[in-house]
């Protein structure tokens, strides 16, 4: 694009150029939340203090935490098809 067009269309490509890096930012940090281990382990011990303390029966704890392995699991999936996988994980190995 040359300088005086980029000056003409400045108005309207200024905006749609802020909106697309502001839309770009809101998109990496929920994929950043979504594909978060660290708050799925966090859920997990909670969820086991839950049930030692006895406020959630055996059924729930039991169906919840298939769940957030479920969810778990996928997560190192999609991260290891972006190449994003943990540089300690080896194998079977933590």
């Amino acid at each position: 694009m040359g300088l005086l067009s980029g000056l003409l269309l400045f108005p309207i490509a200024g905006p749609v150029r802020g909106l697309r890096f502001v839309l770009e930012q809101i998109r990496e940090e929920a994929d950043a939340q979504l594909f978060d281990e660290n708050a799925v382990q966090a859920e997990l011990m909670s969820l086991d203090l839950l049930y030692r303390q006895g406020e959630i029966s055996d059924e729930e704890y039991e169906a919840r935490e298939a769940e957030l392995f479920d969810y778990l699991n996928a997560i190192r999936a999609s991260n290891e098809g972006r190449g994003e996988g943990d540089e300690y994980w080896e194998g079977d190995a933590w």
